[in-house]
């Protein structure tokens, strides 16, 4: 049996557009063959999420994304389908986090179940989240870092700054104070000149004061300390006496009648002394011839 050109090329062209459609779905995520259910999420941000994305549930593909349009009736967020190709029921307050599926940052879809007895039906929308990314983690963790390395490298250019400066002040003491710094090591060198020269000096002061040591170590000084100990305790003993009235000495401190006498005394020979000053015949006889006494110079 012969067909017609025309039929042949007919059946062609339907074959062809049926393949190329399902082809494009397929490509799209969406197969035609088998049963879906499609769903709905919005997004102010998509972190680069693509269509053919899969979408997961603790980890097992349960669909892929289908589209990422812009929703205008809604304000402008970007609206994500995608359909769950498992018999998987969820509840109506799943949330739909897009994700970090590995290192490079490719995105996908995770489905966090809720907690509500409403199961989700398809065609409804579901609450979209983000997932912080491996990347924003490590930057999270890095930005203390960050800025304590960014601080430590404030302190050291600071530091550096002002041993520059310290240092280029010092070589200008140095360049301005050369003549005097340089005079400064003659004196030193001279005065070690000087050391070394008396160094025998040294040695015999302190070959002396080693000598003084080693004979005040070997001298009996506890005897000598018991010894000061005793006149110091008899010497006690005499001021206690002289403070009690005892002995010659006391009697003269403590004894008043004694003290007048004595006083009277003085005074009496200080007349006798003045008178023989004044008279010395009276008590002197010194005469070759001899002499008479005349009437004043006799003693009463």
């Amino acid at each position: 049996m012969r067909y017609s050109k025309e039929l042949v090329i007919g059946l062609t062209t339907v074959a062809t557009v049926i393949v190329f459609t399902w082809g494009y779905n397929f490509l799209k995520g969406k197969n035609l063959f088998k049963a879906k259910r499609d769903y709905y999420a919005f997004y102010e941000h998509v972190h680069g999420l693509e269509v053919g994305q899969p979408v997961t549930i603790n980890g097992y593909k349960i669909g892929q994304v289908t589209e990422i349009t812009f929703d205008v009736s809604f304000g402008g967020p970007l609206l994500v389908g995608f359909h769950i190709s498992k018999p998987i029921d969820f509840s109506k307050d799943t949330k739909v986090e897009i994700y970090d599926m590995d290192i490079m940052g490719a995105k996908g879809l995770q489905l966090e179940p809720g907690i509500s007895e409403v199961l989700a039906v398809s065609g409804d929308t579901l609450q979209g989240d983000i997932q912080i990314s491996l990347t924003e983690q490590v930057t999270k963790q890095f930005v203390p870092i960050r800025d304590g390395t960014e601080k430590l490298m404030n302190v050291l250019d600071s530091t550096l700054r002002s041993i520059t400066i310290l240092t280029e002040k010092a070589s200008y003491l140095i360049e301005v104070n050369h003549q005097g710094i340089t005079s400064a090591v003659g004196n030193i060198d001279t005065l070690s000149e000087v050391l070394n020269a008396q160094r025998k000096d040294f040695e015999a002061i302190l070959g002396n004061m080693k000598s003084f040591s080693k004979d005040l170590a070997d001298s009996d000084v506890s005897q000598t300390i018991s010894q000061v100990d005793e006149t110091m305790n008899n010497l006690d003993l005499v001021l206690a006496d002289i403070n009690s009235g005892k002995g010659s000495l006391g009697k003269l401190i403590k004894d008043g009648k004694l003290y007048m006498e004595m006083s009277e005394s003085m005074s009496q020979l200080e007349l006798l002394l003045e008178d023989l000053r004044e008279r010395p015949r009276r008590y002197v006889h010194f005469s070759l011839f001899g002499r008479k006494d005349s009437p004043a110079d006799t003693i009463h």
